[in-house]
């Protein structure tokens, strides 16, 4: 009987959803698939989720709306809407770049500012770097340059021998050249290498492992993509030019407290952290993707015939090659000239405006369209060719950046931070300087890290001091923690070109950027304690 009565039920329950409008027909079929055992429970668990996520994230818009708080109207209805993305994002309750853009429709919805303010931050700079670099990238997987690269870097003695070698020095190799080039060009540079290399290790890889199949995503390719990206991040620290948002830090720490550190010395202090920060990083990204496969003992072999099978050089992986390697002599032209001379110098300042990482990476991807591979051939690279790249980072950062900009023309940023300085009077210096960094942090995660430093340096101080703790050490310390936000895809440029790839589920994303995070606070403040007094900053 009670067989009887649940089927009568969902007969009524079937008609009513017929006559339903479209949104609930769509809920109730995502109920029935969640009700069908036939269905994977990991397939349920994803479902599950998404409804959970839909519906939780406007009630949280509303509650943060409602609630009684001492914020204008924009700011709180920033905050809720922030809320509701991130809850978006995580739950996945829609594709992530759709839910980005949805967020700028409905700030403008909200009244928190006009669309052409909401959606000026699409002019940025950094999204014509996103596009010229993955245009770049899309030229080396056509003709296959990148494999090429890839294969050669893996031939090098003892590397290919040991997956996780391999992403220690991949990850050696971001650090280094991040310390001379932008960071999001180096993982721009470097991504259709490590995209190359996974074509050429995953047959092997999956035989060691001998249980993943075909299709699925590999952990080492997510543990190659996020070294990639965590490594060329945390590599500007090495000087004061390394990133805007150290910059800022440095100008601040010379007018503030009227103390110029020079590059050099800079570099003493800075070196040993990020040495410190590399490893516990790596050992992070290794252990929460640890690769399939630890040992690949005859990968070589196969590397080798792999290379002679390739033959020489194509017209097209030597125009793409031309084109890539105009890019890197550009991105490096001012440092070069910065360094010969100085940094005041007018060549230096005229140089680093006029080729800026952005214009270079969309020169070079533009000459991929004029460079010919033959009469009857054509051109190296055809709109076609583009036409059906991934564009979802490009929404998923410029949403980023809209987010960003909102959150410092309404100072809800400013905000937020002059309230938590007024609860932290005598805390103690070291929780005084453990929470510069987890501050300077969390707003990275969600605003550009220049957006987080500029509003957190001038607060620093007065915090310091109200909490008992040195103001040049705080500062320091958030200089160095504003670059440190790894948890989301917007939160570093770095970080969205990796996960434009599609090698890196969101979730884990998520989970290894946590725990980078929050290692990542501890060791720097450590770091800048004993260095400062190892070298004699006071």
């Amino acid at each position: 009987m009670l067989e009887y009565t649940f089927a009568l039920s969902r007969c009524i329950l079937a008609t009513l959803m017929s006559k339903a409008p479209r949104p609930l027909r769509a809920i109730h079929r995502l109920f029935r698939k969640i009700q069908d055992f036939s269905t994977p429970p990991q397939k349920r668990s994803i479902l599950v989720s998404r409804i959970v996520g839909l519906v939780l994230g406007p009630v949280v818009l509303a509650t943060v709306m409602a609630a009684p708080m001492r914020l204008t109207n924009p700011q709180q209805a920033l905050l809720g809407l922030i809320l509701m993305t991130v809850i978006y994002w995580i739950t996945s309750a829609l594709p992530i770049p759709i839910t980005s853009i949805w967020a700028l429709a409905l700030a403008v919805i909200l009244g928190i500012d006009r669309s052409r303010v909401v959606f000026g931050a699409f002019s940025s700079p950094t999204l014509f770097l996103l596009i010229g670099g993955f245009i770049i990238t899309q030229s080396m997987i056509k003709y296959g340059l990148g494999h090429r690269i890839a294969l050669r870097v893996l031939l090098i003695p003892g590397v290919a021998k040991s997956t996780y070698r391999i992403i220690a020095v991949f990850g050696m190799i971001a650090l280094i050249l991040s310390s001379v080039i932008d960071n999001a060009a180096i993982v721009s540079m470097m991504l259709p290498v490590a995209i190359g290399l996974l074509h050429s290790l995953e047959d092997d890889i999956r035989r060691a492992a001998r249980r993943k199949p075909k299709g699925d995503q590999l952990k080492f390719s997510s543990a190659l993509m996020l070294i990639t990206a965590y490594a060329a991040t945390i590599g500007a620290l090495i000087t004061p030019f390394g990133d805007g948002a150290t910059l800022v830090g440095w100008y601040f720490i010379g007018e503030q407290f009227n103390l110029y550190i020079p590059v050099s010395r800079w570099a003493h202090i800075t070196i040993p952290i990020i040495a410190v920060l590399y490893a516990v990083m790596l050992g992070i990204v290794l252990l929460v993707n640890r690769p399939e496969a630890g040992r690949l003992p005859n990968v070589r072999s196969d590397l080798t015939k792999q290379l002679d099978e390739l033959g020489p050089m194509s017209k097209g992986e030597r125009n793409t090659a031309i084109a890539f390697c105009t890019a890197v002599v550009l991105w490096l032209t001012p440092t070069f000239v910065g360094v010969v001379a100085g940094h005041s110098s007018s060549a230096y300042t005229v140089l680093l405006h006029r080729l800026n990482p952005a214009v270079v990476a969309v020169l070079a991807a533009t000459m991929l369209f004029m460079l010919p591979l033959g009469w009857k051939e054509g051109f190296t690279m055809r709109w076609r060719d583009v036409i059906c790249m991934n564009w979802g980072p490009v929404l998923l950062m410029g949403s980023g950046l809209a987010l960003a900009h909102l959150m410092e023309i309404t100072k809800l940023a400013e905000v937020l931070g002059e309230g938590l300085a007024a609860r932290i009077q005598g805390i103690g210096p070291l929780a005084c300087y453990l929470l510069a960094g987890a501050l300077a942090m969390m707003f990275s995660e969600l605003t550009s890290n220049i957006v987080s430093i500029s509003i957190m340096v001038p607060l620093i101080p007065t915090m310091a001091v109200s909490a008992g703790g040195d103001p040049l050490i705080a500062t320091m310390v958030a200089t160095f923690a504003a670059l440190y936000g790894f948890m989301l895809p917007i939160s570093t440029s770095a970080n969205v070109i990796v996960y434009g790839s599609g090698q890196i589920p969101f979730l884990r994303m998520v989970k290894t950027g946590i725990l980078v995070d929050l290692s990542g606070v501890l060791i720097l403040v450590l770091g800048v304690l004993a260095m400062l007094s190892i070298v004699g900053v006071n």
